[in-house]
């Protein structure tokens, strides 16, 4: 490479010092440019110099509040598992009845644990939840044709007490489909949070 020297204005460099220089110049522009874009940064100075702490950025947000809301969908399927594990107990009135319910409550948990660990479709929930619906449709059939039969006083009462949970269940479970809805984006709430699914 040949020694000869540049000549920029009154100073004489040699090319070793030009190619130092543009070195030089090629780092201070990429550090400028990191400084630039990343966004990040810069908007972390901006608020540091104001002395706020910036807004949690909405991807990194949005897992929070998906955990909160499917956790708050199990919660309220683990409640009514619960009030129908109490009305299927064994023992009870209506053992037809019975077995509807627990069935429901079978499903019930299926439903739970899918939407727990994310590998439930929109499909197999919404038909979990049919399967739910018929189960204590079939329950509320069988309590109210047993009520109606000549049985003790003390039977009677627990029939009618299962046939009030039975239709309060029923209740319930409209509300549900409205959260499993949601979580899985077919909501027409435009605050819903789909959830992960497979």
């Amino acid at each position: 490479m040949s020694r000869r020297p540049w000549r920029i204005g009154a100073a004489r460099i040699t090319e070793d010092e030009v190619a130092t220089l543009v070195t030089r110049a090629r780092d201070d522009i990429a550090g400028i440019l990191d400084d630039v874009l990343d966004d990040e940064a810069g908007l972390a100075q901006v608020y540091a110099a104001y002395g706020r702490q910036p807004p949690l950025r909405a991807a990194a947000a949005a897992p929070a509040e998906e955990e909160s809301q499917v956790g708050l969908v199990c919660d309220r399927i683990a409640m009514l598992e619960t009030a129908l594990a109490e009305a299927a107990r064994p023992g009870g009135s209506s053992m037809r009845a019975s077995m509807y319910l627990e069935m429901a409550r079978g499903f019930l948990f299926e439903l739970r644990s899918g939407l727990a660990s994310r590998d439930l479709s929109a499909e197999d929930a919404f038909r979990l939840l049919n399967n739910v619906r018929h189960d204590l449709q079939e329950a509320g059939r069988l309590l109210r044709s047993e009520q109606r039969l000549p049985l003790p006083p003390p039977v009677l009462a627990g029939i009618g007490e299962k046939r009030e949970l039975t239709s309060e269940m029923t209740g319930q479970l409209a509300a549900l489909d409205e959260q499993v809805m949601r979580l899985f984006g077919r909501s027409d709430d435009p605050a819903a949070v789909p959830a992960p699914h497979r």
